[in-house]
């Protein structure tokens, strides 16, 4: 079949994000015999009308449309992403009869609600590499694809809506992103930093976390040896040097963070590269590893500086591993950065005051804060909030909710934001406090690579010297 792949994804702050899920996809849609075209709308200043040449240019007999985010996760300077998709839905529709399946990670978060609500008829839940392929092989023949692992029917005449149940891969080894079907130099050049995926999936539990529910709950590895040889046509073909990790967390499961590292030692003085990690299962070994193999910031997804918080969050580490963690970076004068989420449950003005302290004491080079708990469906957090009837229905989390705990409900947007314009290195997503989209944008202009939170203290310092002259 000839097949349109369209990268719905047009948000481009703080950075433009290559679509590596559509690569995988439209990889295997090829390797399975078909003709397959990738539109990516990114950088697109009129969708509908891409969409139209596209179509007219490759005739498609069926559309894919992937869904990156459900929307910017930011509080309280909200953004849905809905009304986006169902444009681009609609030129799509406007322009071709070929049938459309939703696939995408925001998709998977909520697989019932997007058929519905676009009124599209098929989707792909999960993993696309075999389920997409399956599906195009039924529609190619016209049998139904009623029953298929990983794929959701809606039904136009009676709005039900079926969803199989996914299966994940059960090892991702065989699967490969060609990175021929986007513009990588442009991502590069305008993102800082190419994309890579070593492992799917997350074991951890952590209550509001949508991870599980996009790429499974077990961690299915790559084999280092292929995540180097990645990395080295990246290098050589495009030019790219600077990566971002986009596992969940990169130091699990136990050992296998030094295996990639060491797969990726040879390299390490040609690349640069990020990611994220937890505080536990964290050591100097394991930092000079990643040093040696090219890593030059991480970002910690500590979420909390409070013991209380943090068991509610149901994070794998504690306070003490946090303050450890922060050590051994420091020793090494190493960049990172901490993640916060503000207003978990058994959030209190104390455990607020917690963790702003800990922060403190942890001096790291930049702290990202988010206010309120964005809950997913399928998540523990909105099974709990259900169960207790916290959430109306289900249908509510469909659009941007943000939970915070009752006791700090008045007035912890205010505290946070009073914490963030003391501290020059705070990021607060959402309250454009510290405005770090001008500032990242400032800092792409210059030509910057990499993470750019590593550079924001020592901007607003030369600034603030500046301006003291």
């Amino acid at each position: 079949m000839r097949v349109l792949l369209v990268s719905a994804n047009q948000e481009r702050s703080p950075d433009p994000v290559a679509p590596l899920g559509a690569c995988y996809v439209a990889t295997a849609a090829a390797g399975a015999g078909h003709q397959v075209h990738v539109l990516d709308l990114c950088f697109s200043d009129d969708p509908p009308a891409a969409v139209r040449a596209a179509v007219a240019a490759h005739r498609p007999e069926a559309i894919g449309i992937s869904l990156r985010n459900v929307d910017n996760c930011a509080y309280p300077d909200t953004v849905s992403y809905l009304p986006h998709y169902h444009a681009v839905v609609e030129a799509c529709r406007a322009a071709s009869d070929a049938p459309i399946v939703l696939g995408g990670s925001a998709f998977t978060t909520m697989p019932a609600h997007y058929l519905a609500a676009l009124h599209v008829p098929y989707g792909v839940v999960g993993e696309g590499e075999v389920a997409f392929p399956a599906l195009l092989a039924r529609l190619a023949v016209g049998e139904s694809p009623r029953g298929l692992a990983g794929i959701a029917l809606w039904d136009a005449a009676t709005g039900a809506v079926e969803v199989a149940p996914t299966a994940w891969l059960p090892a991702v080894d065989a699967v490969r992103a060609d990175r021929r079907w986007i513009d990588n130099r442009r991502y590069f050049e305008q993102g800082g930093m190419g994309n890579l995926q070593t492992k799917r999936g997350c074991h951890y539990k952590c209550t509001f976390c949508a991870y599980p529910v996009i790429e499974g709950r077990g961690m299915r590895t790559r084999d280092p040896a292929g995540i180097a040889a990645e990395v080295a046509a990246l290098l050589d073909a495009h030019g790219i040097d600077q990566f971002f990790v986009v596992d969940s967390v990169f130091n699990a499961p136990r050992g296998y963070a030094e295996r990639v590292c060491a797969a990726l030692r040879p390299l390490g003085r040609r690349i640069r590269w990020s990611c994220f990690v937890t505080p536990g299962n964290f050591g100097a070994e394991l930092l000079d590893a990643m040093i040696a193999a090219g890593c030059q910031s991480i970002d910690f997804g500590t979420d909390a500086g409070s013991d209380t918080t943090l068991r509610a969050f149901r994070k794998s580490f504690n306070v003490d591993d946090v303050r450890a963690a922060s050590a051994i970076c420091r020793a090494r004068g190493f960049p990172f950065c901490h993640s916060l989420v503000f207003g978990g449950e058994g959030e209190s003005w104390e455990t607020v005051a917690e963790t702003i302290a800990l922060m403190d004491e942890c001096r790291p080079t930049a702290v990202t804060a988010m206010c309120g708990v964005r809950v997913y469906p399928e998540t523990p957090l909105a099974l709990a909030l259900l169960a207790r009837g916290e959430v109306p229905g289900l249908e509510t989390l469909y659009e941007p909710w943000f939970y915070v705990a009752p006791a700090v409900r008045d007035g912890l947007a205010e505290r946070v934001r009073d914490a963030a314009r003391a501290r020059g290195n705070w990021l607060l997503p959402g309250m454009k406090v510290n405005d770090e989209e001008r500032l990242f944008a400032r800092l792409r202009g210059r030509g910057l690579k990499g993470d750019l939170w590593r550079y924001v203290s020592r901007l607003r310092l030369g600034r603030a010297l500046a301006e003291g002259e």
